[in-house]
């Protein structure tokens, strides 16, 4: 947990430090009167915004903002301490004066190995079993014995004091460590000292109880899934808490445990059975559901039909796309087992649809969260026939009659424990386009001449919530990323990108460059403007760029200024009226065919609505006018896709190539689960725990794209990105980029389309297969 400083240097002999501590121990410090009272206001402040702010960075804005009201001199305070988490251990804050809260967390493996670490101020306390050190900055008493002392000079520091309060016995453990500079001329008085020691056991409970509530999140979301945890975490704590919902049940099973575990041993068996959870468990969440157990070797889940609007369709259709991702990741291990020289491993999968007590069983100390009704049983019966019908994934009829794809009958049989026989089913040899959108499509192959940068920028009018997270191609082949940044400066980003990918060379260096932005136009709309190519379009538009301002007034509006500057779904305002102002037939001729809803999403806002919750024409206008335009002005080798050419040509052809490209498009391929409401227990990415829910899953996704992730990236994941408005843009920026890269591995397809008008004027989404809007397979490569 460093204190920040650039150079650290050896500190002097422990006798010599010790002498020169210059302040009794806290305890021999009395408060006078008014002394009291700023340590009860402060405590208090801290303890108010603590219940109320549902952020740390405020709490501890707060605590130092009212010192300096109380006449304490601080100018810096930096605070740290362990954190229970899989991916972080440690997070620290810095304020300083007029500046807001720096937050920044450390990844397992970074904590105390640093050569800054092992030498700085804080670790000599930690060393030497230090509860309170002080240095003067200034004077004839001026202390050198930490390079960070001569930064603090520099910065007009005076005086500085740390303090280390232990969680328990002795500072070896968890505990909270701080430092306050002073600002003053004279430095601290004994009254400041007296304050800041009196403050610290507040600040070490402060910190305790912010983190609280994040530990909780973060163990229940981890060993229970998070539509449990959430439950539990909202008060279903009891014994019997629980309610009967509707779901589509999916259990999977491992064949062949047993002999398995007596050949390979414990070491390899628990490899090769957390293999087969990847396989089996990992498509249920990308899909939607929830994973209420993993069985020694079995898989229980369930897709609630609540997290689905209701609409069983849905839910097990989702079921159903995760059986055939299953399906299609066992026979990529098996092709690696193959290789290897390893025997061929299978599971079965039964699907069901029924109702299941979905809460609190087992002993009033010892709990369970987790379904349970006979509906569970009968699909445990369908994944066992499995073993005797020759095939992976068994469906009942109840499911087969709700799921939308082709089914192959499999006849009438008995179920183990049924008193009355059904048909059973197994999806038939055809494709099933809605289990494709899903994630189950196959990839294409991968980009033959890979970019040397790859870029997703999460964009916005506002530039403060605009980040891009970059990947840059290393030696090896693989990419490798850091924490997402600012995009900075919009009309240098294309020539700064360049001159990055090139890293110094003279020439050469390509960037793919993903924008969450609308680029191309509804072909209803093309037609109106004449413009045979999405180029034309924006040639028109730079000539006259007062086309892409909203209008002022809904009697403005015409083709050549179609921007809609009304609140969607009120009055004159919805998108039947703003397709008649501007001559179209109707709202569907004011979207692309890309846009049109799938299984998996619900249609895009129409481009030209610039105001409300689907701001989608602002961004694309703020990229075309400001992006785009001034680009080809300039004369800067820039491709788009597609209306340029196929990603690949383009890649090799253009330093700089522009794809369309949306995280949410790429959250069930890489298994993010996030919702538009948190209610249904599927989470939202503007909540900072539901975001740091879905940072092993994107570090699992990293490792098979063979994707290097730094560790300050790996701690932001597991952080959420922190509790700040950035920490929603900065994920969307970081599931922006794995989704590319997944398409330039040949994990996913590429979506290239062939027909007119997606290749003229309309644009395609990177990613998307054409079967997730069920367009004709010869229209795509």
């Amino acid at each position: 947990m460093p204190d920040r400083s650039r150079r650290d240097v050896a500190p002097r002999s422990r006798d010599d430090v010790l002498g020169r501590l210059q302040l009794p121990p806290p305890a021999a410090m009395p408060l006078d009167a008014e002394a009291a009272t700023v340590v009860a206001t402060v405590a208090g402040r801290m303890a108010g915004e603590l219940i109320q702010a549902g952020s740390f960075e405020r709490v501890f804005d707060g605590m130092n903002r009212s010192l300096v009201e109380a006449g304490v001199p601080v100018g810096r305070v930096y605070l740290a301490f362990r954190t229970l988490h899989p991916l972080i251990a440690a997070v620290s804050f810095l304020w300083q004066a007029g500046q807001p809260v720096e937050r920044m967390v450390m990844a397992h493996g970074l904590v105390g190995v640093s050569e800054a670490w092992q030498r700085s101020p804080l670790n000599y306390m930690l060393t030497h079993d230090m509860h309170w050190m002080r240095r003067r900055l200034t004077g004839p008493e001026a202390s050198r014995e930490f390079a960070l002392f001569e930064d603090l000079v520099a910065e007009g520091m005076t005086d500085y004091v740390a303090t280390a309060t232990a969680f328990g016995s002795g500072l070896g453990g968890n505990g909270v460590l701080a430092s306050w500079t002073a600002d003053a001329p004279d430095g601290f008085s004994d009254r400041d000292l007296a304050i800041l020691s009196a403050l610290q056991v507040h600040l070490a409970a402060a910190c305790r109880l912010a983190f609280t509530a994040q530990v909780s999140d973060t163990v229940a979301m981890t060993y229970l899934g998070q539509h449990a945890g959430r439950r539990v975490l909202s008060g279903q704590i009891r014994r019997g808490d629980g309610e009967l919902i509707p779901a589509a049940i999916f259990l999977s099973d491992l064949r062949g445990s047993t002999a398995m575990a007596e050949r390979l041993g414990v070491g390899r068996f628990m490899e090769l059975v957390n293999r087969y959870f990847e396989c089996a468990a990992e498509p249920v969440l990308g899909a939607g559901g929830e994973v209420l157990s993993l069985m020694g070797d079995s898989v229980l889940a369930i897709f609630p039909l609540a997290v689905y609007g209701d609409e069983v369709e849905a839910a097990c259709d989702a079921a159903l796309a995760a059986a055939r991702d299953a399906e299609r990741r066992l026979e990529l291990w098996n092709r690696e087992r193959a290789a290897e020289g390893e025997p061929r491993v299978d599971f079965g999968i039964g699907l069901h649809l029924g109702r299941v007590m979905f809460g609190n069983i087992g002993t009033a100390e010892r709990l369970q969260f987790t379904a349970i009704d006979r509906s569970i049983n009968e699909a445990a019966r369908l994944e066992d026939l499995s073993k005797t019908l020759g095939h992976r994934i068994i469906a009942s009829g109840t499911f087969a009659a709700r799921a939308t794809a082709a089914w192959r009958s499999l006849g009438r049989v008995q179920l183990r424990g049924s008193a009355r026989e059904q048909e059973v089913f197994t999806p038939a040899p055809a494709a099933n386009r809605l289990a494709l959108a899903a994630g189950t499509d196959a990839g294409g192959p991968p980009c033959p001449v890979p970019p040397d940068l790859v870029v997703h920028a999460d964009w916005s009018v506002d530039a403060r919530k605009r980040w891009m997270a970059v990947a840059t191609r290393m030696e090896d082949g693989r990419y490798a990323a850091g924490v997402p940044e600012p995009v900075g400066p919009v009309d240098s980003l294309i020539t700064r990108l360049i001159e990055r990918a090139r890293g110094g060379r003279s020439g050469g260096g390509r960037v793919l460059l993903g924008l969450d932005v609308v680029l191309g136009l509804p072909a209803a709309y093309a037609g109106l403007l004449r413009a045979e190519r999405f180029s034309d379009a924006l040639d028109r538009f730079a000539a006259a760029p007062e086309g892409l301002e909203p209008a002022d007034r809904p009697e403005e509006i015409s083709p050549e200024r179609p921007f809609f500057p009304r609140r969607p779904g009120q009055g004159q305002g919805g998108p039947a009226e703003l397709a008649r102002r501007l001559g179209l037939d109707g709202p569907d001729d004011l979207r692309r065919i890309c846009e049109h809803a799938t299984i998996a999403r619900r249609a895009a806002a129409p481009l030209f609505w610039t105001m409300g919750p689907a701001q989608v024409g602002r961004a694309a206008a703020h990229v075309w006018r400001h992006l785009l335009i001034p680009a080809r002005r300039a004369g800067l080798d820039l491709g788009l896709w597609p209306f340029d050419g196929r990603l690949g040509e383009l890649v090799a052809r253009h330093a700089v190539t522009v794809v369309e490209a949306y995280p949410a498009a790429f959250h069930r391929h890489l298994g993010v689960r996030l919702g538009r409401q948190a209610a249904n227990g599927r989470g939202s990415k503007r909540n900072r725990n539901d975001r740091a829910a879905n940072a092993a899953t994107l570090m699992e996704a990293a490792r098979r794209l063979d994707f290097v992730i730094d560790m300050p990236l790996v701690a932001e994941l597991g952080d959420g990105f922190g509790n700040g408005a950035r920490g929603e843009d900065q994920f969307d920026a970081v599931v922006g980029l794995m989704g590319m890269l997944q398409v330039l591995a040949g994990a996913r397809p590429t979506g290239e389309p062939r027909l007119a008008p997606v290749t003229t004027v309309e644009g395609w989404i990177l990613g998307q297969s054409p079967a997730e809007l069920k367009l004709p397979e010869d229209s795509f490569s």
